[in-house]
């Protein structure tokens, strides 16, 4: 039934800045950038009046990253107390090839990390090396490195 995964989206409190996160920071590449409004978003959202505006990414392969701010209703910012334990919580993983460097020049450019890279020590990804960051709505972005 399922062919693979087309898109994973996230819902952001301001695109600009979102943008300068996740285009400019990670590098990620704008494929489409648009408002969107009408009876159809309405009824797929289930809110009346729904208009947003929608940001496709990509940054490698067929899957894309997909950012939406919501501008009618306007949505609740990202809860500051918010924990990657919360039913709900989400994160992606971005491929890096050098996790050390993509880390120093993150985090020289002002973005919070849980903890520096680590490498997985057991288990299936063994050999692989991760690290969590923060999106500026506070969000968890994994950045992955293969072994």
């Amino acid at each position: 039934m399922i062919r693979g995964i087309h898109h994973t989206s996230r819902g952001v409190g301001d695109m600009d800045s979102a943008l300068a996160f996740y285009r400019d920071l990670l590098g990620l590449r704008v494929v489409l950038d648009t408002e969107m409004a009408g009876e159809m978003l309405a009824r797929e959202v289930a809110l009346e009046g729904a208009r947003l505006r929608l940001v496709e990414l990509e940054g490698g392969g067929q899957t894309m990253l997909e950012l939406l701010q919501y501008l009618v209703p306007a949505g609740a910012p990202y809860p500051v107390d918010a924990r990657c334990s919360d039913v709900g919580a989400s994160h992606f993983a971005l491929l890096v090839d050098d996790i050390r460097a993509a880390h120093r020049r993150l985090e020289s450019a002002g973005v919070r990390f849980t903890y520096p890279p680590q490498e997985v020590d057991a288990g299936y990804f063994a050999g692989h090396w991760t690290a969590y960051c923060f999106d500026p709505d506070g969000q968890i972005v994994e950045l992955w490195q293969l072994p």
